[in-house]
């Protein structure tokens, strides 16, 4: 027998059997522990994916899987291709029956900002369900790479979460051993809304050295009212302007959300014109572009020690 022939005869066999077993590599179930606690097991990866959280969006797309979004919650616009996807209610109100017509695989959640209610009746629809919520800067990464997990695209997910990673510890590098300064972050002004330590902007502030003068208060999102926060006396007064777009702080003595503040005389922050809006875009959701955010905030705390 022509040995040509024999030696075919037994590599053939063996692609295929390889070609098989690389099938059922790629086939096997892939499963992702959430920020709820939950291990989630999809048999593939996901290929029609709502979100439902402008963070989440973001993140999505950054970890490579954003060509299957197919639906997305209010305010979903970045990256610009975000623009196009299809709207499903706000985070506060779902449009179950657009959703169930979208027929996803997965629904990505932000774990405390989406309303329980909401999120009650969308596990009627039985589709699978991720929680996410980052609280602090360098949670971003791992839910980068469980996104990259559940979509199949772990390489872009590692890449990104990698390239995030080394600019967060650039940042730390940055602004370690800055002088303190107090800082109070006004998230609403009606009702006057903060937040406390366990809250990612809190961790950003910390990065920029410096302290939250609410931070030990026992609620996430503590209620105040003028007189605490007089009594404080910070050194600064942050605020997310919404929708900004822009890198920077831009000082806000005459913005109508702070100006109440300016009957405060006394106050440092007033005296030495500590008055600051952040790009609310950047700080206020959870994902990729904090770290923009971070810079910021860092430029105007660096202003305020300047004015000390």
């Amino acid at each position: 027998m022509d040995r040509r022939f024999t030696a075919c005869g037994l590599i053939l066999p063996t692609i295929i059997l390889l070609c098989l077993f690389a099938g059922l590599a790629h086939a096997a179930p892939i499963t992702v522990k959430d920020d709820a606690g939950k291990a989630l097991t999809l048999q593939a990866p996901a290929q029609r994916v709502i979100s439902l959280a402008p963070s989440l969006t973001e993140m999505l797309y950054e970890a490579g899987g954003g060509d299957k979004l197919v639906g997305a919650v209010e305010y979903s616009d970045f990256p610009p291709q975000a623009l196009k996807v299809p709207r499903i209610g706000s985070n506060q109100k779902l449009d179950l029956e657009r959703i169930a017509t979208l027929k996803p695989d997965l629904v990505l959640v932000w774990f405390h900002g989406n309303a329980q209610r909401e999120v009650e009746r969308l596990t009627a629809l039985n589709i699978p369900m991720a929680y996410f919520e980052p609280h602090g800067i360098g949670d971003i990464p791992g839910v980068l790479e469980r996104i990259g997990q559940l979509m199949g695209s772990e390489r872009v997910a590692s890449a990104a979460a990698t390239k995030f990673r080394a600019r967060h510890a650039t940042l730390q590098k940055e602004n370690a051993g800055r002088a303190p300064v107090r800082v109070f972050y006004q998230i609403a002004q009606k009702p006057l809304l903060t937040v406390n330590d366990q809250q990612i902007i809190s961790d950003v502030i910390r990065l920029c050295g410096g302290v939250n003068v609410f931070g030990k208060e026992p609620m996430l999102v503590p209620h105040l009212s003028t007189e605490s926060v007089v009594a404080t006396n910070p050194d600064v007064i942050l605020t997310a302007r919404m929708g900004g777009h822009s890198d920077g702080p831009q000082r806000a003595m005459d913005e109508a959300s702070l100006a109440g503040w300016l009957k405060f005389g006394t106050l440092t922050a007033v005296k030495n014109r500590q008055l600051w809006l952040i790009p609310g875009d950047t700080i206020s959701r959870h994902g990729p572009r904090i770290l923009d955010g971070t810079q910021a905030i860092c430029a105007a705390l660096d202003d305020a020690r300047k004015a000390k």
